[in-house]
């Protein structure tokens, strides 16, 4: 039985490229990054749904790469190892349970104060 590693420890190498320099020579440099950091990109800061993000995460790992254009750049995401390549069913059961983990981590810890001031219309009072 294959064990299924868990996001955190699966890794991906994202190359961005802004959309002005689609048609440049020059190459950007990949960075590394977890799933589990793209998981939570896609969904908490992108603000994907979970369908769209589930179908980018399918595609990294069953495919070993994925290209997503977005408005000003286009990420390309690749596995770091091929060894981490797997079925479809073992990749929706690591989207799963992350998503699982993210729903029961208390993210009011690491939240900011905000403070929002409502004030009527200059000249009417």
């Amino acid at each position: 039985m294959k064990v299924i590693k868990p996001a955190t420890e699966i890794l991906l190498l994202e190359t961005r490229t802004p959309q002005m320099a689609a048609f440049s020579t020059d190459k950007a440099k990949p960075t590394h990054c977890t799933l589990a950091d793209k998981i939570e990109e896609l969904v908490l800061k992108v603000g994907y749904s979970n369908a769209q993000a589930l179908s980018v995460i399918i595609q990294i790992l069953t495919v070993g790469k994925v290209r997503v254009d977005f408005r000003d750049y286009n990420q390309r995401l690749q596995l770091r190892f091929s060894k981490d390549i797997m079925n479809r069913s073992e990749a929706m059961e690591i989207f799963d349970s992350h998503l699982a983990h993210l729903r029961t981590t208390d993210l009011s810890a690491d939240s900011f104060t905000q403070r929002i001031i409502f004030q009527p219309p200059s000249g009417t009072a």
